[in-house]
């Protein structure tokens, strides 16, 4: 299993060597409007399992997108993160294309998605909890992680038991929200996205914000503007889900997991992604799609 033995939140130096390795789900396909997911680590595992799928000869994933550095947009315009190579590799290893679907983050930590027959797998950065693992089923841990709390420089917070009656910002049905109001108690603001909570503590909503070190981190960097004050040892665990009548799909990824992590795959995408210099986050497309259109109704 991989694992964060290093501090994530230090600012990334070196660039990864990893070569580069592009998997779209239908060719050339103009006429596909999900996401290209592009990946930064090549890998080179096969499995002998067959598995079904919704879609013959494809493994699509359910993921939330941008969530850096597990998956985001970069400047062109392409899927790219650490899920983002996780999802390839087993794709690859199952022989089949890979194909990314966006969710809201509700529907995929509720099992909405998956029971909606939306996709295969999720795979988003999410943490295995007993309440998930009834709506769902989960792989091997592919990411041992934990909560940190990062607060503002010039707070004068030094760990958690300086929150009473400070703001407080968590990104809503995540285990940072859960632990910091089941066991910190605190009255928090909740954001819907990982890029909304850090724009928060930015433009001073909140002066700290509870997170997974593997999120919060990376969006801070070394920004002397913030201090990461505590690492809050919960012991998470980010799992792969699948629906719960697909074991069959489940024990694949598993599979493909151990090889993975037996060839020292796993690690080499955990360092091209936390500890080297990554693609730069560009903006949805979708968006921008957008954008150009409200600009030609408005310029009419």
């Amino acid at each position: 299993m991989t694992e964060l033995t290093e501090k994530p939140w230090l600012k990334p130096l070196a660039l990864a060597s990893a070569a580069a390795l592009v998997l779209t789900a239908c060719g050339d396909d103009d006429d596909n409007d999900e996401p290209e997911p592009e990946t930064e680590v090549e890998a080179e595992v096969e499995i002998d399992a067959e598995v079904e799928t919704l879609e013959e000869g494809v493994l699509q994933v359910c993921t939330d997108v941008p969530y850096p550095p597990f998956e985001y947009y970069d400047t062109d315009g392409n899927v790219v993160g650490y899920d983002i190579d996780i999802a390839a590799a087993i794709a690859g290893a199952l022989d089949l294309d890979l194909e990314i679907i966006e969710s809201s983050w509700e529907g995929l930590e509720s099992g909405i998605a998956l029971e909606s027959n939306d996709c295969d797998l999720v795979i988003s950065g999410m943490s295995i909890t007993e309440e998930r693992a009834g709506n769902m089923l989960f792989s091997d841990p592919y990411l041992d992680d934990n909560l940190g709390l990062l607060a503002t420089a010039d707070s004068g917070i030094a760990s958690t038991e300086d929150l009473d009656g400070v703001p407080v910002g968590v990104q809503n049905g995540t285990t940072g929200h859960a632990y910091a109001v089941e066991e910190l108690g605190l009255d928090v603001t909740e954001y819907e996205d990982s890029g909304l909570l850090l724009q928060g503590v930015e433009a001073g909503q909140v002066d700290a914000l509870i997170g997974n070190i593997s999120i919060i981190g990376y969006q801070a960097g070394d920004d002397d503007a913030y201090e990461f004050v505590e690492e809050i040892d919960t012991g998470e665990q980010l799992g792969i889900a699948a629906h719960l009548d697909n074991q069959e799909l489940i024990d694949a990824v598993n599979e493909v997991l151990a090889a993975l992590d037996s060839e020292g795959t796993l690690e080499e995408i955990r360092e091209a992604w936390f500890h080297s210099e990554t693609p730069d986050e560009g903006d949805d497309p979708d968006e921008d799609a957008g954008d150009e259109n409200d600009d030609a109704e408005d310029e009419d």
